[in-house]
């Protein structure tokens, strides 16, 4: 698979290796490097020239394919989360189905590589199978294009190649490593309105500049602006387009015993900043149509 893979996507700035049983793709040119795995499309690793990664993984992921791989950028799809349609407008997934959707555990096809100017270009596709119709009986195209340039730019592309239109809530659950999460300062988020989960929902306005205190699960509606995680030395910035939620979680001290490949400590080390459209921002999706949902991200060091 690999020797297959090395050839038909012969290209001076990719290579492909393998890590347990999982496909690893690493994309690296004079902007940086960034490495994803085949299974769930997930981006593990940013690194941008000169910089750290921005990215955070669990020191215990799993990478034998029985699960995703805890960190990166995971893609939630074609449901984001099992929420009470009727009072909130999300998917009415019923919550016996996987977790966040079943991209994220699903092997994806390598699409194309590609110089672009002087950045690369990764496309990754999955389409639907016998497994996948038992969870969503609809037949649809899924890429993601991730750009390795002066920037790292990621699109998830979802289009309905289906005779009927059906409801999507969507996220790139994006998980970034930072000195210290407790206080962190997460800019941006002024003035919106946000659904507490660990309120039962409860709706709230962010009247500050928002200061993490984990834990934190919290749904930021109808935003569609940047956010700068402002990390010790470097501020981490997330651009969106066509994301109108805002997703901050971090499971706190007790939140993280409940996770068996996330060390104990290891909240204290990372945030979950997440673009994409959830809650009462999912959308429908007609057939033959397509919907391109794009994140940013960039350091300021």
């Amino acid at each position: 698979m690999l020797d297959h893979l090395q050839q038909r996507f012969d290209h001076p700035n990719v290579r492909f290796y393998q890590r347990d049983q999982l496909i690893m793709i690493e994309l690296q040119n004079d902007y940086g490097q960034a490495t994803l795995t085949t299974h769930g499309a997930t981006l593990l690793s940013y690194i941008p020239a000169g910089g750290q990664d921005l990215l955070w993984v669990s020191d215990t992921a799993i990478y034998d394919g029985t699960k995703p791989v805890r960190g990166g950028v995971p893609v939630c799809w074609p449901w984001f989360g099992a929420y009470d349609a009727s009072k909130m407008g999300a998917h009415p997934t019923d919550a016996a189905k996987k977790a966040h959707g079943f991209a994220r555990y699903e092997l994806w096809d390598v699409e194309s590589v590609e110089s672009v100017g002087d950045a690369t270009r990764l496309v990754l596709s999955l389409v639907s199978n016998a497994r996948i119709q038992q969870a969503w009986p609809y037949d649809f195209k899924l890429s993601l294009v991730v750009t390795l340039g002066k920037q790292l730019s990621i699109e998830l592309i979802g289009e309905n190649r289906s005779d009927q239109a059906w409801f999507v809530t969507e996220a790139l659950h994006s998980y970034f490593k930072v000195a210290h999460a407790p206080g962190l300062v997460i800019e941006g988020l002024e003035g919106v309105t946000f659904y507490d989960k660990n309120q039962d929902f409860a709706p709230f306005t962010q009247q500050d500049t928002l200061s993490l205190q984990p834990p934190m699960d919290c749904v930021y509606v109808d935003h569609h602006a940047a956010v700068v995680i402002k990390d010790q030395g470097r501020d981490i910035v997330i651009d969106k387009t066509n994301s109108a939620s805002t997703i901050v979680w971090n499971p706190g001290a007790e939140g993280v015993k409940a996770f068996a490949d996330m060390p104990d400590d290891q909240y204290q080390y990372m945030v979950c900043v997440e673009s994409g459209n959830a809650l009462q921002n999912g959308y429908e999706l007609a057939p033959g149509q397509r919907h391109v949902m794009s994140m940013v991200l960039s350091c300021r060091c």
